[in-house]
């Protein structure tokens, strides 16, 4: 027996029965004429409905959205024996954090927290915004300019400002030549105790500057005196330097031979200009002064202070066409006449003097008479074993060098690598003073035996209130009883 689903007879639905639709203006009716199109002007403005509110701006993002939220991370200090930090912030900010876990489970007790803000080492720490971040970097196959903009200043507004530099030595010293050039008899008195006595005589005269001083006094006599302070120049002790040298007078008494009033130290840079035509510059070395200085006022408005010929001899200019001219400049115009000037119609080269004598030894090939500079040996010189390597590469071929020789560079270490001077050939380094080949310089006059009057007037304070004998010498006393 065959049985058979019953057929669903569809359902009919009862609706409303609706109003013809009318046509959109755009479709119209068959049989109809079609309008004629009308021209279309420019669209009404947009007003905006009286019943809607007012367009709002977006409120501007708060401050807090900027802050580093790392901060509200529990943290707990040893010293302090504090818990610094915002669990319930740090769950926003972190939420699938270890911190946030706990803080879910109710494990935190929130009373003992202290907000970072108050921690002792807290240095507020913003994050960049999106525009800055995208701004930060330079554009791809473009090179930034050199103009720093607004977000770099502000993130780097923590860096360290770079302090000028410190005066260099010329700068910040002055001295009191002898009157005539000879060795002074109480150098080394003045060399320990004229700074404190110079530093007394400023403070008498109420002056305000620095006081640290370094004394030294050459072997021509000549006391100088170098301030300690970096930033003060020696130009600014200039109305005290009547007062030092009479002080200086009174401390240390010279005799016939005194001390000139103090000077400042020369400053300034000796610049050689080469290839000067010999035929337009005159013979005498004040002529000369006169007639380069003009020259280079007029083509750089560079003033010098002094001229003369490098080659002294004027028979030997007059045989060659060109010459070389030293010229005196002050340290800041030396930029302006590097590396050439152009005087008299073509350029002429200029650079810096090299001084040098039969004593300066080069640090390149380490043999006397000449400076590095100078040097025309293209390969160094070891100064301790005279091989063809720098100072600073030499090494002890003894692995278990006792002195650490095999790590650094270090003479006479061991016995298996003995110097060797590369001027001589002995057994010794290049600054040995027994070396062969070192010049020997001329005895130095010895300084004459101070006089009976520069004794006594030194020695007049401390033997002030003591008996002296015939001699000279303080008479011994017998100390009193207690």
């Amino acid at each position: 027996m065959t049985t058979t689903a019953p057929t669903a007879h569809p359902t009919t639905v009862a609706t409303r029965p609706t109003a013809p639709t009318a046509l959109p203006q755009c479709l119209h009716a068959r049989g109809q004429p079609t309008p004629p199109i009308q021209p279309m002007g420019p669209p009404p403005p947009f007003r905006a409905p009286s019943h809607a509110p007012p367009l709002a701006r977006p409120p501007p993002p708060s401050p807090q959205e900027s802050i580093d939220h790392s901060i509200h991370c529990p943290l707990y200090n040893t010293k302090l024996k504090k818990v610094f930090g915002n669990p319930e912030l740090c769950a926003k900010a972190f939420p699938h954090s270890w911190a946030a876990e706990h803080f879910r489970a109710n494990e935190y007790d929130l009373s003992i927290f202290t907000s970072a803000i108050l921690h002792p080492d807290y240095i507020p720490k913003t994050t960049p915004t999106y525009a800055q971040a995208a701004g930060s970097g330079p554009e791809k196959g473009k090179k930034r300019n050199g103009t720093a903009i607004a977000t770099e200043v502000a993130m780097t507004g923590n860096s360290k400002i770079k302090t000028p530099s410190s005066l260099p030595l010329a700068s910040r010293r002055f001295y009191a030549p002898r009157y005539e050039p000879a060795p002074h008899p109480l150098a080394l008195g003045i060399a320990a105790s004229f700074p404190d006595i110079a530093a007394a005589t400023l403070t008498e005269s109420n002056c305000l500057l620095p006081k640290g001083f370094i004394a030294k006094v050459n072997n021509r006599g000549a006391v100088s005196l170098t301030g300690t302070n970096h930033d003060t120049p020696a130009e600014s002790y200039a109305p005290y330097f009547d007062a030092l040298t009479r002080r200086l007078h009174q401390s240390f008494p010279v005799g016939n031979n005194p001390l000139l009033t103090c000077t400042q130290a020369p400053t300034s840079v000796q610049l050689a200009i080469h290839s000067f035509p010999t035929h337009i510059l005159p013979d005498d070395n004040e002529e000369l002064f006169t007639f380069i200085k003009n020259s280079i006022l007029n083509g750089k408005a560079v003033e010098i202070g002094a001229a003369r010929y490098l080659n002294q001899s004027r028979a030997v200019r007059l045989t060659k066409q060109a010459t070389s001219v030293v010229v005196s400049v002050n340290p800041h115009d030396v930029t302006i006449l590097l590396p050439a000037i152009f005087l008299f119609s073509k350029w002429l080269k200029v650079e810096k003097t090299t001084q040098a004598n039969c004593y300066t030894q080069s640090t390149n090939c380490y043999r006397f008479g000449h400076a590095s500079a100078r040097c025309t040996q293209k390969h160094p010189t070891c100064p301790y074993c005279a091989l063809h390597h720098t100072r600073s590469a030499h090494r002890c071929q003894n692995p278990t060098c006792p002195k650490g020789g095999d790590s650094k560079a270090f003479s006479r270490c061991c016995r298996t690598f003995p110097p060797h001077c590369p001027n001589c050939g002995d057994d010794h380094d290049a600054f040995s003073r027994e070396c062969r080949a070192r010049p020997v310089p001329p005895p130095q006059p010895k300084a004459p035996p101070p006089s009976v009057e520069e004794l006594s007037d030194a020695s007049s304070d401390s033997e002030e209130g003591m008996d002296v004998g015939d001699d000279g010498r303080p008479v011994p006393t017998t100390p009193e009883a207690p």
